[in-house]
């Protein structure tokens, strides 16, 4: 059997207030009759439904929303003239709570899923949108929680981080976290088919050197594209670690570097 977490009361003087938007969109639904707090409007948005929430936090004032917009779903199956049956199923595309306080501050490891940065209002989520520079985007599935997601920047960003290059040392980098070293090998090298480059004469300056030289370049066909691998270390000296790498390293083929002379 659940047991479920009665909520405090806040003592005279407590808590802050938050105002709380739903959006109904074009449906334009009206708020229930017997539901006295809650305030109907319209914008450019579409309907809406405000209200003020006393809490003790924005965290608090997200959970309490998030748990009254569940219970209310939840209910709208068994209830045919129900409003909440013509609404969203994620409390996420319809809620907004206020930060009038600035309870939400950025830092690049910001979590979309906590209840603190959920159900943001569109200032503030535009706002962490531009301060990540392209690590956050605005959600468009809602089955996951939060107004906010991480891209593939971030998650790429957070692996550079994670992994410090060894300076003076090939292939190695040593994990933030784990302390590990890893070795990244190139295991294929990239392939080409045709092109070149094509000698067509130079310009020689007074004393005989050379002043201009002219080629003829052709980029030819990839047929093998070039392919990277991560190997963990088993030593844990970098010594050890560097020599372990190099022995990794020559077990695949090497690269001919340079361009072709002569005809296409």
């Amino acid at each position: 059997m659940s047991v479920y977490k009665k909520k405090k009361k806040l003592q005279e003087g407590e808590g802050r207030s938050y105002l709380v938007r739903v959006n109904v969109g074009e449906t334009y639904a009206a708020p229930p009759r017997n539901v006295k707090h809650w305030t109907m409007g319209v914008d450019e948005r579409g309907g809406y439904w405000t209200r003020i929430l006393k809490a003790k936090d924005r965290e608090d004032a997200v959970h309490s929303m998030l748990r009254w917009y569940s219970n209310q779903i939840c209910r709208s199956k068994n209830r045919k003239n129900s409003i909440y049956r013509k609404m969203p199923r994620f409390a996420d595309q319809v809620i907004e709570v206020s930060d009038d306080h600035n309870e939400v501050v950025y830092h690049p490891r910001i979590k979309p899923s906590e209840c603190r940065n959920r159900l943001l209002p569109p200032d503030k989520l535009n706002e962490i949108i531009e301060l990540g520079k392209g690590r956050f985007k605005k959600s468009t599935d809602f089955s996951k929680k939060g107004c906010f997601t991480q891209t593939r920047e971030y998650r790429n960003q957070q692996h550079r981080e994670r992994m410090i290059k060894i300076p003076n040392t090939p292939y190695l980098f040593k994990n933030f976290h784990t302390g590990r070293y890893h070795a990244k090998i190139q295991v294929q090298s990239k392939k080409t088919e045709g092109g070149g480059a094509k000698w067509l004469g130079c310009e020689r300056g007074e004393c005989g050197f050379y002043k201009r030289v002219f080629w003829e370049h052709r980029r030819g066909k990839i047929v093998q594209p070039v392919r990277w691998k991560w190997f963990l270390l088993e030593s844990r000296v970098v010594e050890k670690a560097a020599a372990e790498a190099q022995k990794i390293r020559s077990r695949y083929e090497k690269g001919k570097t340079g361009f072709r002379k002569g005809g296409f």
